[in-house]
């Protein structure tokens, strides 16, 4: 027990909450390897084995399950330490941990950074641009945007619009391939569509449903990698109309067909909710990515 390294714990709390050691690996940004030996290491300095390997992943013990309640309660109360340390700020400075959306951050956002350091000089940010959900209880982040509304009680949430989505492609694969006249006759088109993680989103679904799947030619769960070949001409994609309004160069198609759509939130921690530079940060979070407005 001596030898005990807490931060094992965290890789042994991603594995058990993702149901994979390549998930924990991909949520942490370490490798598989890693994570597979910081589990074996932990689980020889408790002296118990924490999971059962399956080819469905794998399944805590009875040990791990009585193991993963107190491990979470561990890192839950030492975020409250952290978020409860900065009680005194009154002045806008410091880091600010940012997750929300790539295509937000690097089309939307990022623009706007420029103007926001040269009035708050002494913020820090730190962004994570990814489809993964970021957990603000556990301190993965100060600050999220979401695509659907936070039901944690601890968070203080607030709406920030609608995001609409649409088909489109480039002029030049419309040159060669032609305007669909109708939603039967994307069938006969290419198809960029989502990867596995995002696949079972509402408008993947629709657009899979519409579409032939040998004409799915290239997959992405990234948003910007989805985009861009989009306007490189490989397919036709549903893209979110306000990323798609920065291309001129790419063409909205099918304007009358009723996709779904995702409301925009931000949120917060509730404990950290009187610091300067979180008030600061969510302003200006609020004020770039008001969706009504844009």
């Amino acid at each position: 027990m001596n030898n005990m390294n807490w931060d094992d714990f965290r890789y042994f709390v991603a594995a058990a909450e993702t149901g994979s050691l390549s998930a924990a690996a991909k949520r942490l940004r370490s490798s598989q390897p890693t994570v597979g030996r910081r589990i074996d290491v932990l689980e020889a300095a408790l002296g118990i084995k924490l999971f059962q390997r399956s080819v469905n992943g794998l399944i805590l013990t009875e040990e791990g399950a009585f193991v993963i309640e107190h491990a979470q309660a561990m890192f839950s109360a030492a975020e409250k330490i952290r978020r409860n340390a900065g009680q005194a700020d009154t002045m806008a400075g410091g880091t600010v941990r940012l997750a929300l959306p790539e295509g937000l951050c690097n089309v939307i956002l990022t623009p706007a950074l420029p103007m926001f350091f040269r009035e708050h000089p002494n913020i820090h940010l730190t962004l994570n641009a990814s489809s993964n959900t970021a957990n603000l209880t556990r301190g993965e982040a100060d600050i999220a945007v979401r695509l659907f509304r936070p039901k944690e009680s601890n968070l203080v949430t607030r709406r920030l619009g609608k995001m609409t989505l649409g088909l489109f492609a480039s002029s030049a694969y419309l040159k060669v391939h032609g305007h669909p006249s109708s939603i039967q006759s994307l069938k006969r088109h290419c198809i960029i569509t989502y990867g596995d993680q995002l696949a079972a989103l509402p408008e993947n679904k629709w657009l899979l449903q519409h579409s032939e799947p040998v004409a799915c030619i290239l997959s992405s769960d990234n948003t910007i990698s989805r985009l861009h070949a989009t306007a490189a001409g490989v397919g036709i994609s549903i893209q979110p109309r306000l990323l798609c309004r920065r291309n001129p160069d790419l063409v909205q198609l099918l304007k009358n067909v009723k996709l779904p759509h995702h409301e925009v939130w931000i949120a917060y921690h509730n404990d950290i909710r009187h610091l300067a530079r979180i008030r600061t940060v969510v302003d200006f979070i609020s004020s770039t990515l008001d969706l009504d407005a844009i």
